[in-house]
């Protein structure tokens, strides 16, 4: 059996899909998986195995959320949003850039005699007050120690878990901003538009080196051919052949009239398929080039613990506290698709 170091490294690189570096040549990562299944059913191949070895397993567990989860997170939304980490208790502070629109007005009012209005580009401070979500992974011990069931599923299930929700967090603000007062050019709620999404892009682009779509598979698929090549007087909506092999690799267009789509991992809240973590019906039109709009603080470990019910059977639990915020309005856009709602 591995020591508990060892054990940890193979957990990360099982989550991640890296390979350890003194895994045999002909070792993919099934086998990583295969092996890390078989090292943690070892610590708990019954109930007296399980009681001496939970400290470790929830470490292991616990270990893995933190390196996983913020990395997902990155890979998901780190082109739109500023997302930090620290330790618990500490606040976490982020700076907005304020008074770059109220300097380009000065740029075209010029003062007599040559004296010149000045202004200044200040910069403002806020916090993001993380909570706490947590979730459980319910244990049958008899499916368990019978080999039905093992522990490492759990793991998957609890770090993809944490992960959404901060995804469901960061959804939900970005659809409450949608009633905040903001310009009426950033906002379209309507059945899919073309037209109407390229309007979106063009007020985001002024606002950075250009701009990129989020939003989720159903509403990239529903884009259509229009959302290829706009049609004109004497033409009808044509795909590129780029955009024709797009769609052979990936099952959607990748650049909707210059501008890069980026496709939200889709999921689904539990294992009936019927509610899905990343709403169908929104699209987010962010700038590239400059401040981000969205903030998400992670905050300390994720703590892992256990409880048992009355039947013996038991929940590894866990938690993670972490938080989202919204920085502006004016500089991003939100295309609602009522039809897919």
């Amino acid at each position: 059996m591995k020591d508990l170091q060892a054990l940890k490294d193979l957990a990360l690189h099982a989550a991640k899909g890296t390979m350890p570096a003194d895994a045999p040549a002909e070792f993919t990562i099934s086998d990583v998986n295969a092996d890390l299944r078989t090292e943690l059913n070892a610590l708990a191949c019954d109930y007296n195995a399980y009681r001496r070895n939970k400290l470790d397993i929830f470490e292991i567990i616990q270990e893995v959320a933190d390196e996983v989860v913020p990395n997902k997170v990155i890979a998901a939304m780190g082109q739109f949003a500023e997302i930090k980490q620290v330790a618990h208790g500490v606040r976490a502070s982020f700076k907005q850039k304020v008074g770059k629109a109220r300097a380009k007005q000065f740029i075209t009012r010029v003062g007599l005699a040559g004296v010149y209005e000045t202004f200044r580009l200040d910069k403002s401070t806020f916090d993001i007050e993380p909570k706490a979500f947590g979730g459980a992974a319910y244990i049958d011990f008899e499916r368990f120690i019978a080999g039905d069931e093992d522990i490492s599923d759990y793991m998957d299930i609890i770090v993809e878990g944490i992960a959404d929700k901060v995804f469901e967090e960061v959804q939900a603000a970005l659809q409450a901003s949608v009633s905040a007062i903001r310009p009426a050019n950033t906002v379209v709620s309507n059945t899919y538009d073309a037209d109407s999404l390229f309007a979106l892009c063009n007020v985001v682009r002024a606002y950075g080196s250009g701009a990129v779509i989020f939003a989720s598979p159903e509403f990239v698929a529903s884009m259509g051919a229009d959302a290829i090549i706009a049609a004109g007087t004497y033409y009808a909506p044509t795909a590129s052949p780029s955009d024709i092999e797009s769609i052979h690799n990936t099952g959607y267009v990748t650049i909707f009239r210059g501008t890069p789509i980026v496709r939200l991992p889709q999921s689904f809240t539990d294992e009936t398929n019927a509610t899905k973590v990343i709403s169908p019906d929104y699209a987010y039109i962010f700038p590239t080039g400059g401040e981000k709009v969205v903030k998400i603080v992670l905050e300390g470990d994720t703590i892992v613990d256990e409880y048992t019910n009355r039947d013996k059977s038991m929940e590894i639990q866990a938690y993670k506290k972490f938080g989202v915020g919204i920085a502006t309005y004016y500089n991003w856009a939100v295309y609602y698709n009522a039809s897919l709602s």
